[in-house]
């Protein structure tokens, strides 16, 4: 059977001389890897469109028994020269890639995804995002996977929380508390600047979050309850130069 599928690479890799496999996010069934016989020499079916950072129109058929998937030709839709020559952005891009392909998606969120991470090279491509953008991608990926707390109002007694000072993260129930609700049980406080924060990127898209000029206090402590709410949410932990699953 052979179906055509938009895609954006994420990584590719060798096998047999000639021959390739590749990790992609396609926009309707997620992440998915394949196989390029004669990837590596083929111009006319592979010209240009086989390295990480390229958005592709795959032809793409499984095998008689239905193990693996093989790609027959590809078209290259919009490849990423900024991010392929400067070396930051290459860093802050590829810190995008690594997270979706350790994470996977749902299939149900695969073009929401697919549309974030397209969005998010291009805002990489085109401006100077600073080193924090891949916190607030990955924070966005949680949020459209179904890990989407409300940052807005007290979860036990519906007080705003926005003007409430501290508040309570609750990592393992997923959901924010005003302090006085909190009352001593386990959770991080954090301030009302990173709960503002948190919510803005839940309800905007990467476009948006460049004029965001926050101050590194907050930018630390999203990065910290971020972090740890996606290691118990998402089983993935950052070590060295890439994600684990735990």
């Amino acid at each position: 059977m052979e179906t055509t599928d938009k895609v954006l690479i994420l990584k590719t890799g060798k096998f047999k001389e000639n021959d390739l496999w590749v990790r992609f996010l396609s926009a309707s069934r997620g992440v998915q890897t394949a196989f390029a016989f004669g990837g590596s020499r083929s111009r006319k079916r592979f010209g240009g469109c086989l390295e990480p950072f390229s958005q592709v129109l795959f032809k793409i058929e499984t095998n008689k028994t239905g193990a693996y998937q093989v790609l027959k030709e590809g078209s290259l839709m919009k490849s990423y020269p900024e991010i392929r020559t400067n070396l930051r952005k290459t860093g802050l891009a590829a810190n995008c890639l690594k997270f979706i392909e350790s994470a996977g998606t749902e299939k149900e969120s695969s073009r929401r995804v697919f549309d974030l991470l397209s969005e998010t090279l291009d805002v990489i491509e085109s401006s100077e995002p600073d080193d924090f953008f891949p916190l607030f991608f990955r924070a966005k990926v949680a949020f459209e996977q179904g890990y989407n707390p409300d940052f807005t109002i007290c979860a036990r007694c519906g007080k705003p929380l926005f003007s409430a000072r501290p508040v309570v993260f609750d990592i393992e129930k997923g959901v924010i508390t005003c302090s006085e609700c909190d009352n001593g049980r386990r959770g991080d406080s954090v301030g009302s600047g990173t709960i503002r924060t948190l919510a803005w990127i839940q309800d905007t898209g990467p476009s948006n979050w460049m004029p965001l000029n926050l101050p590194y206090e907050i930018r630390q402590e999203c990065f910290s309850v971020m972090d740890k709410f996606m290691a118990y949410h998402m089983g993935l932990v950052w070590e060295e130069s890439g994600y684990r699953k735990i």
